[in-house]
């Protein structure tokens, strides 16, 4: 599993990657990074670095912040894996939801029902 900063470096690598090789500097990769997310050039490196020895991308070259790499069949396949486990979130989230709204559409309804009889007699 791999931590937040990497997992965002590595789905901008990933993005529009058909596998070939693409040149990248460290101003594409911090202005596309999220703002919770922002680091230093060094920083960027780590995670590229952590990426290259795990088997996730490529790099060919680094000189000065410039970067030419491409993503490996690991790396676009955790990406693809960490979409399908952030919908199943999202899905379980909204079968919760229903749950919850039912039950509380059955207690008011029970609710009601009662006070209704109780008055009515």
């Amino acid at each position: 599993m791999l931590d937040h900063l990497t997992a965002a470096v590595l789905e901008i690598v990933n993005a529009g990657s058909d596998g070939s090789y693409k040149v990248l500097e460290t101003s594409d990769f911090l202005s596309a990074l999220p703002d919770r997310l922002k680091t230093d050039e060094a920083g960027l490196d780590n995670s590229l670095r952590f990426l290259s020895e795990r088997g996730y991308i490529d790099i060919r070259y680094s000189d000065k912040g410039t970067y030419c790499l491409c993503s490996l069949p690991k790396g676009r396949t955790y990406a693809e894996s960490a979409a399908k486990e952030e919908e199943k979130k999202k899905s379980r989230g909204g079968a919760l939801a229903v749950f919850f709204g039912a039950l509380a559409g059955g207690f008011l309804g029970a609710l009601a029902a009662g006070l209704l009889a109780a008055f009515c007699l």
